[in-house]
């Protein structure tokens, strides 16, 4: 815009003189001079008097669970006492837990753990281990543990066992063992250990039901009452291309073990998992679909047979929601889940999932024609890098059932 002469005079005299006030002329044509000019001044002046914005009550604790981890500590990070779960299986009760670790940051660590039930479960551990040993990407621990479970669930074996033929036993065990883990790659591991296992089992404690050796014949608990001492041995491959772990968004996780279980008659049983999750974006961050697919195969040696506590499940908190933890069982098992995830607010997720899985004396004998299928709806708390918590929604044939968990589903 041309500035008059009388215009250009008073400002060169304001300049001179900066005391002197300038002409109404002067000001207005030392305003910008165009509409965008304005808006963009505008900016300018609310961003540098703009506070900035506080965050809820809820985004601080959120945001401070984030940086420090809390459930990763609580459950064991903290070097010193901290408290632990016991890693029970459902329908234990109510737990409480100690545990003491020490070292593991440059040299060997080691970890203790104790912890106990409402209904009398009880698991102590102990675990040394030496994180990247000689400095080659290799990891090694030594472990064992003992722990006994009063209170175990039984229907029968096959997908024609019944709901209201539920017992139940005592499964105890001890084992002492070795791993080494190897990995040549970001997100591959492999994985060979070693271990003496000695599984026992008796009659359960549950008085709302009979014990398992009461509702059921020899036959069809193979393994029952029995003391046998294992060797197990076993080799694995997990690789892990989820784009964030604790929250997983994008990427994938596919992992193979087999592992063998002799006794010292040489009998014994082989078991092989499979577990192969997917995640995928639809399109954007905000809403993902996340696949899983899994499956696990036993057979025994010549002469021998799979015991009942170490053949596969399903339903539970992670595989057939809507049926009662270890509703199904055999000596092979297959299972499916599809959930669909959209945020519905920045720290909670809802979802729907379907589950559907199948079990089977034979692998031939796996089929789609007799199939358990539960569905629900869920809720997903997270803070913006971590899972937190998960409230599911759970129905099947057998009715409805609510969990509340501390741990993804997958």
């Amino acid at each position: 815009m041309r500035r008059s002469l009388f215009s250009r005079l008073a400002l060169f005299g304001a300049l001179l003189m900066p005391g002197l006030p300038t002409t109404a002329a002067a000001q207005q044509d030392s305003a910008p001079a165009t509409r965008s000019e304005r808006l963009d001044a505008e900016r300018d002046a609310k961003a540098a008097t703009a506070a900035p914005p506080e965050r809820t009550t809820i985004e601080r604790a959120l945001t401070w669970y984030d940086n420090q981890q809390v459930m990763a500590r609580l459950m064991g990070g903290w070097h010193g006492f901290h408290g632990v779960g016991g890693s029970f299986p459902a329908g234990a009760g109510g737990g409480v837990g100690i545990g003491y670790s020490a070292g593991g940051t440059r040299g060997p660590g080691i970890e203790l753990t104790a912890a106990t039930t409402s209904r009398g479960y009880k698991r102590g551990a102990v675990v040394m281990d030496i994180r990247r040993l000689g400095g080659a990407p290799v990891d090694v621990a030594v472990r064992g543990q003992m722990y006994e479970f009063p209170q175990q669930d039984f229907f029968g074996l096959g997908m024609d066992s019944a709901q209201g033929a539920r017992a139940n036993y005592l499964l105890s065990n001890a084992e002492f063992g070795t791993d080494v883990t190897w990995r040549p790659l970001a997100g591959l591991a492999v994985q060979a250990g070693a271990a003496w296992v000695s599984p026992r089992t008796g009659a359960g404690t549950d008085t709302r039901m009979p014990t398992t050796e009461a509702g059921f014949s020899p036959s069809a608990t193979p393994g029952y009452g029995a003391s046998v001492d294992y060797l197990r041995t076993a080799i694995g491959i997990d690789y892990d291309r989820r784009d964030n772990p604790r929250h997983p968004h994008a990427g994938g996780r596919y992992a193979v073990s087999i592992a063998d279980y002799r006794d010292l008659d040489s009998a014994g049983f082989h078991r092989a998992d499979v577990d192969v999750q997917q995640y995928v974006p639809i399109p954007d961050r905000y809403r993902t679909l996340a696949l899983r697919a899994m499956a696990t195969f036993t057979s025994a040696h010549d002469g021998d047979d799979v015991p009942f506590f170490y053949q596969p499940t399903l339903g539970g908190a992670s595989m057939l929601r809507g049926f009662r933890e270890f509703r199904y069982q055999d000596r092979n098992a297959v299972g499916v889940s599809a959930e669909y995830r959209w945020e519905a607010w920045w720290a909670l997720d809802g979802a729907v999932f379907v589950d559907a899985g199948t079990v089977a004396p034979e692998r031939r004998s796996l089929n789609l024609r007799d199939v358990a299928v539960s569905y629900g709806v869920g809720l997903r708390l997270h803070s913006n890098d971590a899972f937190v918590a998960r409230l599911d929604f759970a129905f099947s044939k057998e009715g409805f059932i609510p969990l509340l968990r501390f741990e993804h589903v997958f």
